[in-house]
């Protein structure tokens, strides 16, 4: 039979009503046949209520501690789904990532897959049980509990594909899907039905919040058909494969497949140093962008992490050769965009009432910076004039 994994965000799951509305599609799903892996975030505003706990008792909690802390919420949905299945009358059981054997690195807040031992998984499966864990955390190789950092539960679904060989990973959120910019800042963005991993990765890697970037290595590394799809409706949302083919377009034609975007950075600018190389080494923030300018090491970040980075550098005795706030980034998607000149000058060009900081590129993507207040409208300006015309 075939094993389809199926992740639900927190938006999903946000209250008893809609973990109970998708605990009787899936029992129809079920009896269809499918073994069913689920894979839960925490309800919605959980992880932030969790945070705010925390953070009234101190401005510098043990990331231990925020470890055992946040993983309560998702042991929450696994077991008030479980519960609801049950009531369906579906055989089902949940687990904690250290239950279904997602062993990781030491690195408290934002750990890193190892390797996945799911034998009870497969245990259960064999019982005709549908099987639910908690996303966002594993177990450490010291025995410690940890959270696998923004996304964990879009990392934790396909991670646990990978390792089950499933036919399928879905990611059910409260969108339909990937589209070629933020709807809510271009409401006439495409639905993209199909998107090839390298595409998928660059949007990820850019700001897009539909999947997080580790999620797609997974995906890509293993070639596991990944598709992201409304929990609300069910329907057919947008299929991440293995490059497709080009339907249409001259050989060497620059299209912009989507845009991508990032607003209210902060960029620190530290000396390239020892001391810098011992503070990267111990790093459990996100970083955006990373990049080293002759004798400065520049790191993007997003502003929310402000006060807890600050501490980091004076933990270690570094000390900003500046800190710049208020950073935008607006990305453009697609294979060699780059690569002719004309076509960079014909952005510059778009873009000459903004005010471009740096422009830099991938082999998939042309990145500029700006001023965060712009970010939302050169969005708009160039889905208009660079995908919309090809809608």
């Amino acid at each position: 039979m075939p094993i389809i994994v199926k992740k639900f965000g927190g938006t999903s799951v946000g209250n008893v009503d809609l973990i109970r509305g998708i605990a009787r599609r899936l029992a129809k799903e079920y009896h269809r046949g499918n073994q069913l892996v689920l894979v839960v975030s925490a309800m919605a505003k959980t992880t932030d209520n969790l945070f705010s706990l925390a953070y009234e008792i101190t401005q510098h909690p043990s990331r231990r501690e925020m470890d055992m802390l946040l993983t309560a919420g998702e042991r929450i949905s696994m077991s008030l789904l479980s519960l609801s299945l049950l009531e369906e009358g579906i055989p089902s059981i949940s687990f904690t990532g250290s239950q279904s054997g997602i062993i990781t690195d030491n690195h408290h807040g934002n750990a890193k897959i190892l390797k996945v031992n799911a034998f009870r998984i497969h245990e259960e499966l064999a019982k005709d049980k549908i099987v639910i864990v908690a996303g966002f955390q594993g177990v450490s190789t010291a025995k410690e509990i940890t959270t696998l950092g923004r996304g964990g539960s879009d990392t934790s679904a396909v991670a646990l594909a990978c390792y089950l060989g499933a036919d399928k990973c879905e990611i059910y959120t409260d969108v339909d899907g990937v589209y070629t910019a933020d709807p809510r800042i271009v409401p006439k963005a495409g639905f993209i039905r199909e998107i090839g991993y390298a595409d998928m990765l660059a949007l990820a890697y850019n700001g897009s919040k539909v999947l997080h970037p580790r999620a797609v290595e997974f995906a890509c590394k293993y070639q596991v058909p990944v598709e992201v799809k409304s929990s609300f409706t069910f329907a057919d949302g947008t299929m991440i494969r293995a490059e497709e083919s080009p339907k249409e377009v001259l050989m060497e034609d620059r299209v912009v497949r989507a845009i991508a975007h990032k607003d209210n950075l902060i960029c620190y600018r530290i000396l390239p140093d020892q001391k810098a190389l011992e503070l990267l080494n111990v790093w459990h923030h996100e970083i955006f962008k990373i990049s080293k300018m002759e004798a400065t090491l520049e790191l993007y970040v997003e502003a929310k992490y402000e006060s807890e980075i600050d501490y980091l550098l004076s933990q270690h005795g570094v000390e900003p050769i500046s800190k710049e706030t208020e950073i935008g980034f607006v990305i453009l998607v697609g294979l060699g965009l780059a690569a002719d000149p004309a076509f960079v000058a014909s952005v510059m060009q778009l873009c000459k009432d903004l005010s471009l900081k740096r422009i830099a590129h991938s082999e998939r993507s042309l990145e500029l910076m700006m001023p965060a207040r712009q970010v939302a409208e050169a969005v708009a300006m160039l889905h208009d004039s660079l995908i919309g015309v090809n809608q």
